[in-house]
């Protein structure tokens, strides 16, 4: 007889009490998706509801398709053991028919479902067209190019463009500020004033502060003789001489940013040459605090004014969308929301959702945007015709028992970037899980065994405790322990800490360059010793490279681990679509493109003539430039010193020869030639690997020949979109599909690996830190505020410096539950290198972070 789980009665629960609306905290690996199905198929055999009554909303596509394939199964398991004929198996067979159009699927896909069924109360067209991510971007690029040319040419903004720029903001922030708007156009909307003042005199502004400067530089009377502080006094003088002689308000900012002396002056002039040499040091320190001042008023008033008219832009942008029914992902969750708003239409659409879908299941509920909550609860409400389901707060709105359903598991919330909010999901489980509603909690895990589970809950019991305020907003959920019912694998240590010491002396690429060493050292030991891994029912048996996954944060380290890999003789595969942009194989074929691109960027010709597709070595190049006297750049011809076999300008003449046609030749095609031409293919024989080499390639080529399709594009457009798309964090991508029969150790980011599960997981490249790179620009919306802007260290608003304290301090607690998401992905055994670097200073977040990762026994 099977042992019940742990917490069956609480599965029990969620079986079985359907007339009761339930929020569950399901910990990692408790099978979540198997309690959502027997909740349905529990509907459905007790004529509760039928399937296509049901919506059960998904994270991802992926796991849409897993839910569906699951509860078909499962429905014709039930239907067989009802017995043919009788009324349970009539009930589960209607089901099945009903099961290929039942609302399965992600946020996105039920949105679409509600416009669709609603369009001319949503105000669209008959006919909608969802852009895909590909399309989406090309769109905005279109769009922003337009709108760039005009936003240059505007003579009223023309002034604040400037002052902006000189405050050393790049221009590219704007196209950053830009898309950031287009991806949030909804909080634009609502918290972007729609006009805002241009910024206010420059030059009435630095009166006061050119006046401060005369004041302290008249104090060299108070030295007796003469001293490096009075030479700093001299340098203040002939600043402020510079700055009275710009040309105009514009020159003035940028030589108060750009060419400013130092207003530290502590280290200079003695103290018995001075009256009072303190306080001439702090009139110093103040004359640079309004410098500053000033600057930040202009920088500050210029931002808002230029949001004021990309609000506009944006606004412009969302309306031709929706008159023309081509919408992005983003408008599907506004416009359905708006749609159940509405005080015309809402409350008939309210009435018929509600009654068309009796029970509404929302899956990973922390991982998804805070629009969900509303559209799930507008269609839920008891009287979905009231005033108080179209305009009252989600969290006062009185729901029908029974008819909404969450799951999902706080620690698991790592995906801010994509508008996740912990803080709504913690609101949510009080609302529903306690005052309406009843909280249900499974904690039995059935992907790990008994001494992970152990260590995950020593550790992050004492690293997530009892949740964590930040800055009174909610940015840490209690710790639940979960508990284990895998057995413990006969061979190899199910918990393992690699790198326990803190390493001085080295950058951080030393760091990542030791790390991976050890890493593939860890690997070799795994194949050698012969861990023992989960076999089904078989029992165990010895771990393959297959069964081997290394997870990492980011893809800083990416490089690093496959040349340790490759040294170690150890096959690998990158499964990662945001990684695969970054191997070696495809930045290679890149580097070779962008030469094609540029005939002027000598530092890309000499770098792709490096790689393996032109094998060209350091002494080729040295004699081609020193000896035969060649050029780099290929649109001329070579001198007659260069012979004609010479394997530079071999290669420097098919460089040309593809710079010719890339004008009516498709990137895509510009690609395929270059891998056939220089043997990209063959040489994944070389790595060792050909066949992930080949995956890599044709996944780039095949994401190129979309793009071509979607925009018929120039080259240099192309490049363009493989940078942004290359960015860190710029998207969650979801695993690219290996050849199932390749036995290689897996390389793939932890967002990536949510929801999956591996027999022997190795946790890296958490130890350097997050990354600090910025965007060019960020915007942070705040309910009751207007948005902060910061551009780098150039303009900071106020309103986002008031942010940053809770930004670090969710930052660091996202942190931690990536590191808790990546640790709970192990099955059989968990390896954590806990290699880094001694820093001499460091955010106090991760400061924190570091601490408790010791007291925790981790370091």
């Amino acid at each position: 007889m099977t042992a019940l789980a742990p917490d069956e009665a609480a599965r029990e629960l969620v079986r079985s009490d359907l007339a009761s609306t339930l929020f569950v905290e399901a910990g990692a690996g408790s099978g979540k998706t198997t309690a959502l199905v027997d909740r349905v198929v529990e509907l459905v055999g007790r004529g509760e509801a039928e399937l296509k009554s049901i919506a059960a909303i998904t994270f991802t596509e992926k796991a849409g398709a897993e839910l569906r394939d699951r509860l078909r199964q499962e429905l014709n398991k039930q239907s067989t053991e009802a017995g043919k004929g009788s009324f349970a198996a009539v009930l589960f067979e209607k089901a099945i028919g009903q099961l290929d159009g039942a609302a399965i699927g992600t946020l996105h896909s039920f949105a679409q479902r509600i416009l669709m069924e609603n369009p001319v109360e949503a105000g669209l067209p008959p006919r909608l067209e969802v852009l895909d991510e590909v399309s989406s971007d090309v769109a905005f690029e279109r769009r922003w190019q337009a709108f760039r040319d005009v936003l240059l040419s505007d003579p009223d903004l023309e002034r604040s463009i400037l002052l902006l720029l000189a405050t050393g903001v790049k221009p590219e922030a704007l196209r950053v500020l830009a898309e950031t708007f287009e991806d949030n156009w909804d909080l634009v909307r609502d918290h972007v004033p729609p006009s805002a003042p241009e910024p206010p005199s420059v030059g009435h502004l630095f009166r006061v502060a050119l006046s401060s400067i005369d004041d302290v530089c008249a104090r060299t009377s108070e030295c007796d003789g003469w001293d490096s502080l009075c030479e700093r006094l001299e340098e203040l003088a002939a600043f402020a001489e510079r700055l009275r002689g710009c040309a105009d308000e514009v020159d003035l900012v940028e030589q108060a940013k750009q060419d400013a002396p130092s207003f530290k002056a502590s280290n200079c002039g003695q103290a018995p040459n001075w009256q009072d040499k303190k306080s001439v040091v702090a009139d110093i320190r103040l004359v640079g605090e309004r410098i500053d001042e000033v600057i930040d008023i202009v920088g500050q008033a210029a931002v808002r004014h230029i949001a004021s008219v990309m609000r506009a832009f944006t606004m412009q942008a969302a309306g031709e969308r929706r008159v023309s029914g081509e919408l992005a992902f983003h408008d599907l969750l506004v416009l359905a929301r708006s749609l159940l708003r509405d005080p015309e239409h809402g409350p008939a659409v309210r009435s018929g959702l509600h009654d068309r879908y009796r029970r509404l299941l929302l899956d990973e509920f922390q991982d998804t945007d805070p629009i969900q909550v509303e559209l799930a609860v507008r269609i839920a409400a008891a009287d979905p015709r009231s005033d108080a389901a179209g305009t009252g707060s989600w969290d006062e709105v009185e729901l029908a028992p029974g008819h909404l359903f969450f799951v999902g598991d706080p620690k698991q919330s790592i995906y801010r970037f994509r508008r996740a909010d912990i803080t709504m999901f913690m609101a949510a489980r009080e609302r529903f899980g306690s005052v309406g509603g009843q909280l249900v909690q499974l904690t039995a895990n059935f992907r790990s065994c008994g001494p992970v589970i152990d260590w995950v809950n020593d550790t992050f019991g004492e690293l997530i405790g009892d949740g964590d305020p930040a800055g009174g907003v909610a940015s840490q959920p209690p710790y639940v322990g979960l508990d284990a019912v895998r057995d413990v694998p006969p061979v190899g240590p199910c918990v393992s800490v690699v790198g326990r010491q803190v390493l001085d002396g080295l950058n951080a690429d030393g760091v990542r360059e030791l790390e991976a060493a050890a890493v593939a050292q860890t690997v070799a030991r795994v194949i050698d010793e012969g861990w023992s891994v989960g076999d089904g029912d078989d029992g165990w048996r010895e771990a393959k490279l297959g069964d081997i996954t290394i997870l990492v944060p980011t893809r800083m380290s990416l490089p690093f681990l496959e040349s340790a890999l490759r040294t170690a003789g150890i096959a690998y595969r990158a499964e990662s679509s945001s990684l695969v942009y970054v191997t070696q194989a495809v930045r290679d074929l890149l580097m070779t493109l962008r030469a094609v691109d540029d005939p002027t960027d000598h530092l890309r010709i000499v770098s792709a003539l490096r790689t393996p597709l032109f094998a060209c070595g350091d002494d080729d190049l040295f004699r081609f430039k020193r000896e035969r006297g060649g050029h780099w750049g290929f649109t001329s011809d070579q001198p007659e010193t260069v012979p004609v076999d010479d394997p530079v300008r071999i290669g420097l003449e098919y460089l040309r020869s593809l710079h010719d046609v890339r004008q009516w030749t498709p990137p895509s095609e510009l690609l395929e030639l270059i891998a056939r031409d220089r043997r990209a293919f063959e040489i994944g024989f070389a790595e060792g690997r050909p066949r992930d080499v080949w995956r890599r390639l044709r996944f780039v080529i095949d994401q190129a020949r979309e793009w071509s399709e979607s925009t018929g594009g120039s080259l240099r457009q192309y490049l363009d979109w493989v940078e942004r798309q290359s960015h860190e964090g710029a998207r969650v991508a979801e695993a690219v599909l290996p050849e199932t029969d390749d036995d290689a150790v897996r390389i793939m980011t932890i967002h990536a690996a949510k929801g999956l599960q591996f027999p022997v997981t190795i946790v890296s490249g958490m130890s350097t830190g997050a990354s600090s790179r910025r965007a060019a620009a960020e915007v942070v919306f705040r309910e009751g505020h207007e948005p902060g802007y910061r551009f780098g260290n150039k303009v900071v608003t106020d309103e986002f410096v008031e942010w940053i304290p809770i930004d670090e301090q969710m930052s660091a607690h996202e942190r931690i539950r990536l590191l808790y998401v990546a640790c709970t992905r192990a099955q059989d055994h968990l390896v954590v290198s806990l290699h880094r670097k001694a820093r001499k200073s460091e955010p106090a977040a991760d400061k924190r972070t570091n601490a408790e990762l010791r007291v925790a026994g981790m370091a």
